[in-house]
C-alpha cells in the first residue's frame, strides 16, 4: 500500500506543471582551471577530480538572456562570484573563506538585470576545502517562480518521506509525553521519535528543502551533518530499548564509541580544526559496520524471546518482531543499493527530467520503511500487551466470574467485603418466577432469563462497586460513600427497563423484589448484619409481588 502510495506521489500527476519554461545549461561551457582551458565542454561530464582549498575552476559560456531571467545552481562548500559581461553581479561565501570558516551550501538564484541580449556569463568556484566536490552542479535558467516550483515538484518524494518523517516524530512525541504523565514506561517511544526526527531532518536538509523555507543557511548546511553524526548513537539507544537484554561487551563498545564520537566531531568543527563534513564518509562507513554488527545479537536476542513467548501461557500470537528484523535488513541493504548507485552512476540533479522517480535514492526509502516497520512492532507489541493482561485477567478472573451471566459471584464477594471500608451499602435484589420459568418453559428458557435479568443490572446499576449473582435467582450490589436517592435511583431505573422489555411481549416477562441497607443502621458495621437487613426488606417487597 506504502509503495502504490509513493508511486501515486511521485508521478507526474503530482508535478505541479510539466511544462516548466527552464533549461539545463550542460552543453558549450569553457572550463578554465589551472592555467588550462577545456572548450565546448559539457558540466555533467566533466570531473572536478582532485582538489585544493583556495583552488578555482572558472566556467564561462555566452547566454541569450530575457527579461525577468534566473539563474540557478547549487554550490556545495565553495566561494561562488558570478560575472555578467565581466561585471561582478553576485557573490556568495567570500567572507567564510577568507575566514576559513565553514562555508555553508546553498542553492544560488541569481536574477540577470541586463536588457534582453546576448551576454557572457561566467561563474567562479573557490574550493573552501580540499576535495569538497567531485563535480560542478547544474545550472539551470528561467524564470524564478519556474525554477522554485520544479525544484519542489523534483524533490516531492524526498519532501512526502522526510515530512512524514518529522511529523510521525512529533506525534510519537506527543504519545510519550502523554504515557509520561500517566506514569507508564515510554523510553522506547522516545528514542523512537527522536531517531525519526533524525532521519526526517536529514533528508530535508540533504536536499536543500529547508533552505527555501527559511534563511538559516548555516544552520540547514549543519544539520545534515549533525544528524549524520548522532544518527549511529540514535541507532545503538533505539537498538538497545527494544532489546532489553543485558547489553555484550562488544555492544558496550560500540555504545561508547556512538557517544565519543559526536563529542569530537563537534568539538573539532566548532574549534575551527577540521569542518563537520570531512567527517561524513566515516561516520558512514562506521554505522553501516554496526549495523552489520548488531544484526546477528538483535536476531539471536529477538528468537529467545519468541521462545521464551511460546512457553507463556499469556502469549497471544503476534510477532512483531518479525517486523523489526524486516525494517533492519532493508535500511541495511537500501543504504548498500545507494552506495552502489553513488558509485556507479551520474547523481547530478536535473530539473528537466520528468522521469517517474528522479530524485528517490534507496537509502531514503529505506529509511521510510524502517521507520514504519519500528511503528508496526510498536503496535504489535502494545496489542501483544493488551491480549495478554486480557488473558491473565481472564484466566485469574474465572475464580470470580458467574459463568452464566458474566457478573461477580459468591467468591468475588466475600473477597470485596473484607476489604470494603465502613461506609458502604448493600442491595439485595431476587428475580421473581424463575422457578415457575423453568417448570413451565424449560431451563434453557430460565437461564435466559437470569442473562436477560443480568444485563439490566449492568446497564442500571453501572455506579456500584461490586454487582454480583449469589446463586440461582439471587443477587446482590454494593455501593461505597452512597445515598438513599441514588440507590433508589438505580432500582427506578431497573423497574423501567424492565417495563420496556416486558412490552416486548417475550415469553417470560421480568420483575424482581429488591431491598437495601447502610452500614451505618446496623451496630458494628458488620456485612452479615447489613445483609440480612437488606434481605429482609427485599423479602417484605417480594411478598407484596406476590400477594
Amino acid at each position: 500500500m506504502l509503495l502504490i502510495i509513493l508511486l501515486v506521489f511521485g508521478s507526474s500527476w503530482f508535478t505541479a506543471s510539466s511544462n516548466y519554461r527552464i533549461s539545463c545549461l550542460d552543453e558549450g561551457w569553457s572550463i578554465f582551471r589551472g592555467g588550462k582551458v577545456i572548450t565546448n565542454a559539457s558540466l555533467s561530464d566533466y570531473k572536478v577530480g582532485s582538489s585544493k582549498a583556495g583552488e578555482r575552476i572558472t566556467i564561462s559560456n555566452t547566454l541569450n538572456v530575457s527579461e525577468h531571467t534566473t539563474l540557478m545552481f547549487r554550490s556545495k562548500h565553495e566561494a561562488v562570484d558570478m560575472y555578467v559581461d565581466g561585471r561582478r553581479i553576485y557573490s556568495h561565501g567570500r567572507d567564510y573563506l577568507e575566514e576559513g570558516r565553514f562555508i555553508p551550501q546553498r542553492y544560488n538564484l541569481i536574477n540577470l538585470n541586463p536588457k534582453a541580449a546576448t551576454h557572457n556569463i561566467m561563474i567562479t568556484y573557490t574550493m573552501g576545502e580540499d576535495d569538497s566536490v567531485s563535480k560542478i552542479s547544474p545550472i539551470f535558467y528561467g524564470r524564478r517562480s519556474d525554477l522554485i516550483r520544479a525544484f519542489f515538484s523534483y524533490h516531492r518524494i524526498s519532501m512526502f518521506i522526510g515530512s512524514f518523517l518529522v511529523i510521525y516524530s512529533c506525534l510519537l512525541c506527543s504519545l510519550w509525553i502523554f504515557m509520561s504523565l500517566n506514569r507508564r514506561d515510554a523510553a522506547q517511544i522516545y528514542y523512537g521519535a527522536f531517531f525519526s526526527m533524525l532521519l526526517g531532518c536529514y533528508i530535508l536538509s540533504k536536499n536543500d528543502i529547508l533552505w527555501f523555507v527559511g534563511n538559516h543557511e548555516m544552520l540547514f548546511s549543519l544539520m545534515e551533518y549533525i544528524c549524520v553524526s548522532l544518527m549511529p548513537l540514535a541507532f545503538t539507544i533505539l537498538f538497545h530499548s527494544i532489546n532489553h537484554n543485558e547489553l555484550l561487551k562488544f555492544q558496550k563498545s560500540i555504545l561508547k564509541i556512538n557517544i565519543v564520537l559526536p563529542v569530537i566531531i563537534f568539538t573539532m568543527h566548532f574549534s575551527g580544526i577540521i569542518h563537520i563534513n570531512r567527517f561524513r564518509e566515516i561516520v558512514g562507513i562506521i554505522g553501516f559496520a554496526e549495523i552489520i554488527l548488531i544484526l546477528p545479537s538483535l536476531v539471536s536476542a529477538l528468537k529467545k524471546q519468541f521462545k521464551q513467548n511460546l512457553e507463556t501461557d499469556y502469549y497471544a500470537g503476534l510477532d512483531a518482531d518479525y517486523y523489526l528484523i524486516f525494517g533492519f535488513f532493508s535500511l541495511v541493504i537500501s543504504a548498500l543499493i545507494e552506495m552502489i548507485m553513488v558509485l556507479s552512476f551520474n547523481v547530478n540533479s536535473d530539473f528537466t527530467d520528468k522521469k517517474l522517480f528522479p530524485t528517490v535514492d534507496s537509502l531514503e526509502f529505506g529509511m521510510l520503511i524502517f521507520m514504519m516497520c519500528h511503528f508496526v512492532y510498536y503496535l504489535m507489541n502494545g496489542i501483544n500487551h493488551m491480549s495478554a493482561d486480557m488473558i491473565k485477567a481472564q484466566l485469574e478472573g474465572l475464580a470470580y466470574t458467574d459463568a452464566l451471566t458474566g457478573l461477580m459471584n459468591r467468591a468475588a464477594c466475600a473477597e470485596f467485603f473484607a476489604t470494603v471500608g465502613e461506609e458502604y451499602a448493600l442491595v439485595s435484589l431476587d428475580l421473581d418466577r424463575l422457578k415457575q420459568v423453568n417448570d413451565t418453559l424449560g431451563h434453557t428458557e430460565g437461564d435466559r432469563m437470569i442473562k436477560t435479568f443480568a444485563q439490566l443490572l449492568k446497564k442500571t446499576f453501572a455506579g456500584a462497586a461490586i454487582l454480583a449473582r449469589n446463586g440461582g435467582d439471587e443477587f446482590v450490589a454494593a455501593f461505597e460513600n452512597s445515598s438513599p436517592e441514588e440507590i433508589e435511583k438505580c432500582i427506578d431505573n431497573l423497574n423501567e427497563e424492565m417495563r420496556i422489555f416486558n412490552e416486548k411481549k417475550d415469553t417470560f416477562t421480568l420483575s424482581a423484589s429488591a431491598g437495601y441497607a447502610f452500614a451505618s443502621e446496623v451496630e458494628g458495621k458488620k456485612v452479615h448484619d447489613v445483609f440480612y437487613l437488606a434481605d429482609q426488606r427485599m423479602y417484605k417487597m417480594k411478598e407484596a409481588h406476590h400477594g
